[in-house]
């Protein structure tokens, strides 16, 4: 049995203008403010939109009804769920098989258009004072904070020691 072609897939799909290739099995696709990962796993092909890190630190009850209710709102669509290293995601998957280009493109475009949707909504609802728990909140690069220098100069840097 031949393993199934995500590239391909997305293709047949029409995204192919829209796709990041992550590598063979993954892909990434922006839509608004989010972004939807779609990848191979096994037989099944699934699409993610991480949303938070975390759940909100305050007001916890009241976001999981907000996501149950959104939930319903998506008919079966997409859905929430929280992963076990604590991110807040979009997700909706199925079986490769018997998948054709229209229902692909209808289940990333599902998850792609609620995330962009919904992430606003709840970041103004729940993530207001929390922003860096948010997909959106920026990756800070490295600082490499000054080193006194050993002659007791400490407008001198040097860069750490790695051996």
């Amino acid at each position: 049995m031949t393993a199934p072609d995500l590239h391909a897939l997305l293709a047949e799909a029409g995204l192919a203008d829209k796709v990041v290739r992550v590598d063979d099995r993954l892909a990434r696709l922006q839509w608004g403010s989010a972004f939807v990962i779609v990848g191979l796993s096994g037989a099944a092909i699934v699409a993610i939109a991480p949303l938070f890190r975390s759940v909100p630190r305050d007001n916890e009850a009241a976001f999981y009804r907000k996501l149950l209710e959104h939930n319903a709102l998506m008919g079966g669509m997409a859905s929430f769920a929280i992963q076990p290293d604590g991110w807040v995601v979009l997700h909706a998957g199925r079986a490769v098989k018997g998948l054709d280009g229209a229902e692909l493109a209808t289940m990333v475009a599902a998850v792609g258009r609620y995330a962009d949707l919904f992430d606003d909504q709840l970041i103004a609802e729940f993530y207001a004072a929390q922003p860096e728990a948010t997909n959106q909140a920026p990756v800070a690069a490295p600082v490499e904070a000054p080193i006194e220098a050993s002659s007791g100069d400490t407008a001198a840097t040097r860069q750490p020691q790695t051996d």
